[in-house]
């Protein structure tokens, strides 16, 4: 009999699930520190490859870099980069099915147009915590206030997600 376990290469949007979770104010470094500990302790929970890319846009070194701390693989983007454009290279170049974890609509759609998943930073922050799942989320368009969804009369169960929101729904519930 053989076990076969599927690895989940976690990819995470780093400043940006930082921001959902506490805020990017006060001592910047502390803030930091104490973020990959709480990832390196889920990692150790629950077996998954865990990578977060750090921006280094404005002041990073002149090449990209790569370091594992606590068991995390961290990147942090070159100089004048940003963090989105080295996630947006990997989900396209690697063989890997990576879990996106980001806010930022445009790298979700990026991730899932190559085949990957993308889950909203606010759904993976209970996961986070140890708290279980909450209800997926939907992905908001924050800067327009009128915002409504677009209804349209289909066929079908109603109350079924669509195939996209079932696959999102599935990995979280993975995590």
């Amino acid at each position: 009999m053989y076990i076969f376990c599927l690895m989940v290469h976690i990819l995470i949007d780093g400043y940006n699930l930082m921001a959902k979770m506490d805020g990017l104010t006060g001592n910047f470094e502390v803030r930091r520190e104490s973020f990959l500990s709480t990832l390196s302790q889920y990692r150790t929970q629950k077996f998954h490859e865990v990578i977060v890319v750090f921006d280094g846009e404005k002041g990073g070194w002149a090449e990209e870099s790569h370091e594992r701390t606590m068991g995390i693989i961290i990147i942090y983007s070159r100089l004048g980069e940003k963090a989105d454009d080295v996630i947006k290279r990997m989900v396209k170049e690697d063989d890997l099915n990576y879990t996106v974890i980001t806010s930022d609509k445009e790298i979700a759609s990026f991730s899932e147009t190559h085949g990957h998943t993308a889950i909203p930073s606010e759904d993976f922050i209970p996961k986070l915590r140890g708290r279980g799942s909450a209800s997926p989320g939907e992905w908001k368009d924050e800067d327009n206030e009128d915002y409504r969804p677009v209804t349209v009369k289909k066929k079908g169960n109603p109350r079924k997600l669509s195939k996209t929101a079932r696959r999102r729904k599935q990995k979280l519930d993975r995590l």
